[in-house]
């Protein structure tokens, strides 16, 4: 416990997220909730930020310091990137484009959270959902992915190498 305190500790003070702070396992966590009122598909998605950043530099992109004040210029243009090309969501047959709205570190510093919503949706009978967080990235990787309607679920999918595609009905 003191170890992880002094980890947290000299991560805040240097500015990096320190690889000495590893996890043992490899999760992400998806909502994507249709609100009618709005007609907007509202997504967020919490992703381990060593996890992303490592998947991130074998695209060629290195020391990105994801929510630091050493964060590089272009990391957030990058997550954005690497979710829409990761993360799709399908209305009946149309394909949505997501709008970025930002990123938070979380409250254990550990992960990010990113926001991203698509306008203009209009209600729908089927949504299909693929999502491949980091599934190259590691052998082990879940990404738990709550469906809702107006905050209301209506299905809760865990993607894996297996499984990364689901079509769900209202």
């Amino acid at each position: 416990m003191l170890m992880q305190l002094l980890v947290i500790f000299l991560s805040l003070f240097l500015g990096t997220n320190s690889s000495m702070d590893t996890h043992e396992f490899h999760l992400s966590k998806t909502t994507i909730n249709y609100n009618t009122e709005e007609m907007a598909i509202q997504v967020s998605t919490r992703i381990f930020i060593d996890d992303l950043e490592l998947s991130l530099k074998d695209s060629g992109y290195d020391s990105l310091k994801i929510c630091t004040r050493k964060e590089k210029e272009n990391a957030e243009q990058l997550i954005q990137d690497y979710i829409n090309e990761h993360l799709k969501v399908k209305i009946d047959d149309s394909d949505l484009e997501f709008t970025f709205l930002g990123k938070e570190q979380s409250d254990d510093l550990a992960a990010v959270w990113c926001y991203l919503e698509a306008y203009d949706v209009e209600a729908f009978n089927k949504m299909s959902v693929s999502n491949t967080i980091l599934i190259s990235q590691f052998d082990d990787q879940k990404n738990i992915t709550m469906i809702q309607v107006d905050k209301e679920k209506i299905a809760h999918i865990l993607f894996t190498s297996d499984h990364t595609n689901e079509t769900v009905e209202q």
